[in-house]
């Protein structure tokens, strides 16, 4: 079918796509899940969150990211708004508002676990606010979440910038829930469903790990160092924890509680300590996800990080560091670089120099930009991808239900050509059984007829010439007789054969010319009445009951001696009554013998589940048969 086709062929060509970009990386689990809004009993309440810079930045784009899963409480893409707009606002008492991105006029596909990118083209701007038109949730509980948010200018983060500001550069239309889980900070704490930009070349190194050192021993602190050879202006620092194939399950690995980042231009220089970030406030581990401290431009040689409170792993104080990058303007000056400590493990893929080896524990580092346009693009095909399904999951219910009509109607088609096939084989047999009787009663007329009227004359010519004796002439009027019956009886055949229906008074007509053919010298009456629906008895039956008229009225000819015969047709709801009675002699109806018909009289009327009933006396006879009008 063309639309399935075309849409298989854009499926294949969006699966294609896909295969270009990044894989959707795995859950990261963090305690801090982001900002939450009060609930609110109406969705179309407006809420809003606002990013404070502190100073006008040029800003390339903007990226949200949903709160990371939560157990059964937050799923995936929870509280990201059905509809929204995000605007930037410039520095100064104007606020001059320039809308980047409005999805005010439908709903916003859920984009689950993968990031929003927004373009903000370079724009100079000093904050940056998302408002919500329609809330997520239902019941009369409505809110606005939102995990993270991002603020891309190269390869640098600014919302990192904000986080060393502090609570107070982020605000809010409402907020609610308890810190770490959810707060205003935590939307630029770096602690994402994401976890690290990372590309697709695997690594053979961990990182770097200090010896592990028994936890009785709390004095010890570890430390590590990058030696950058030369003082250089820093802008920022990204650690990115440690996770071990041994430990799949312990994301953040080493990781210390609470440490703090020194800055030194010369060796024996002392230390500036830069400002640690909020999240190593709530001891709430990032786990896997990178740590950004900005250095605010500072000149440095030395890069240290010192551990204050330490990780603690099996019993054992350790830190652990897959990557440390050090950041001046948009490159990463760490590669390379001399790396000291208190001490170390070099084994097992353990060791200083893959501290900054452009590696993380499982694959090479890549840049922010890229990787999450990368993500964003694979949300919009996976979207796209899911709409197509729909349709093509639409389009074949509806060809089902087409192609179930079409069924019904070739069903209802043929049933109808069957039923006129079976209709016109009916026809047929009928037409040929009327040709067939018709054929037969000409022949009765034509042979036996016309046979019968012969024997008849020839006795009737032999009457007339006389010259027999008594006994000859008997026998020659009953051979009359008997031949003028035939011919009569035949006749009624014939006429019945000949006949599809009688008429509304065939029958009773018939009655009374048999009668009087039959009763020749007996006085009879005739009460037919008109109304009795004769017409509705099947040819079969009126045959029958002509028959059963004819054998009584022979016995009553051969047996009775009567002088009198009474004869009624009559009707009883719907069955026919046909009654004759005699003023003969009668005769006992305990013994019926067989020359007399009676047992085929009741055979003849039960066939057609009727009746014929015998009342017998000196007095005289009655018989009484019943028909239904129906089967």
């Amino acid at each position: 079918m063309p639309e399935i086709q075309a849409l298989e062929a854009e499926r294949a060509s969006l699966q294609q796509g896909l295969a270009d970009l990044p894989a959707t990386p795995p859950v990261q689990l963090t305690q801090r899940l982001g900002w939450h809004t009060e609930y609110a009993t109406s969705e179309s309440k407006a809420e809003w969150v606002e990013l404070n810079l502190g100073q006008a930045q040029a800003l390339d784009a903007v990226v949200l990211i949903a709160p990371p899963p939560n157990g059964s409480s937050v799923g995936e893409g929870y509280g990201f708004p059905r509809r929204f707009f995000v605007e930037l606002l410039s520095e100064g008492e104007d606020n001059q508002r320039t809308i980047i991105a409005d999805h005010t006029s439908e709903d916003y596909p859920n984009p689950g676990l993968l990031p929003v990118v927004i373009p903000a083209g370079g724009r100079q701007v000093q904050k940056v606010r998302v408002t919500a038109t329609r809330l997520a949730g239902d019941k009369g509980r409505f809110f606005f979440a939102l995990g993270e948010i991002m603020l891309l200018q190269g390869k640098e983060n600014l919302a990192a910038k904000i986080e060393v500001m502090g609570p107070p550069a982020v605000r809010a239309s409402s907020s609610q829930g308890t810190r770490p889980d959810w707060g205003r900070i935590n939307l630029v704490d770096g602690h994402t469903v994401l976890g690290p930009p990372l590309g697709t070349r695997s690594s053979s190194t961990l990182g770097f790990r200090s010896k592990p050192v028994s936890e009785r021993k709390m004095t010890y602190l570890p430390w590590v160092e990058i030696d950058l050879g030369n003082p250089a202006t820093l802008d920022e620092i990204r650690l990115f924890p440690s996770h071990p194939p041994q430990f799949a399950h312990s994301q953040g690995y080493g990781f210390p509680v609470h440490y703090q980042i020194e800055l030194r231009e010369e060796d024996n220089d002392p230390p500036r300590v830069l400002s640690p970030p909020q999240s190593g406030s709530y001891d709430a581990v990032p786990g896997d996800n990178v740590v950004t401290i900005p250095a605010g431009g500072r000149q440095a040689r030395f890069v240290r990080l010192n551990v204050l409170d330490p990780h603690v792993s099996n019993g054992s104080v350790v830190l652990a560091m897959a990557e440390m990058q050090v950041w001046s303007g948009d490159k990463n000056i760490a590669p390379g670089s001399f790396v000291g400590s208190s001490d170390t493990t070099e084994a097992e893929g353990w060791s200083r120099a893959a501290l900054v080896d452009g590696f993380a524990s499982g694959a090479d580092i890549v840049d922010w930009p890229e990787w999450l346009a990368g993500l964003s693009k694979r949300r919009e095909i996976q979207h796209q991808l899911v709409l197509i399904e729909g349709r093509r999951v639409e389009i074949t219910q509806r060809m089902q239900r087409l192609g179930f009509g079409v069924l019904i109607v070739v069903a209802l088609v043929v049933m109808i050509g069957v039923w006129l096939w079976l209709h016109r084989q009916r026809r047929e047999r009928r037409a040929e059984m009327e040709r067939l009787r018709q054929r037969i009663a000409q022949d009765l007329h034509d042979e036996i007829g016309s046979s019968l009227g012969s024997i008849a004359l020839i006795a009737q010519d032999i009457l007339a010439v006389g010259g027999q004796s008594g006994q000859s002439r008997d026998d020659l009027v009953e051979i009359k007789d008997i031949a003028d019956e035939t011919v009569a009886a035949m006749r009624d055949i014939t006429r019945l054969m000949q006949s599809e229906r009688y008429g509304a008074d065939d029958l009773p007509t018939l009655l009374r010319d048999t009668a009087d053919r039959m009763l020749r010298g007996i006085s009879h009456t005739l009460d037919l009445d008109e109304h009795v629906q004769t017409k509705r008895l099947s040819v079969d039956r009126q045959r029958d009951l002509i028959l059963m008229f004819k054998e009584v009225l022979h016995n009553i000819t051969r047996h009775a001696a009567a002088t009198e015969v009474k004869i009624k047709l009559a009707q009883v709801q719907d069955a026919v009554v046909l009654t004759i009675h005699d003023n003969g002699r009668g005769f006992d109806t305990t013994v019926i013998t067989s020359g007399m018909g009676l047992m085929n009289l009741r055979r003849r009327a039960e066939k057609h589940q009727g009746s014929a009933e015998i009342i017998s006396s000196p007095q005289g006879t009655t018989l009484t048969l019943t028909l239904p009008l129906h089967a």
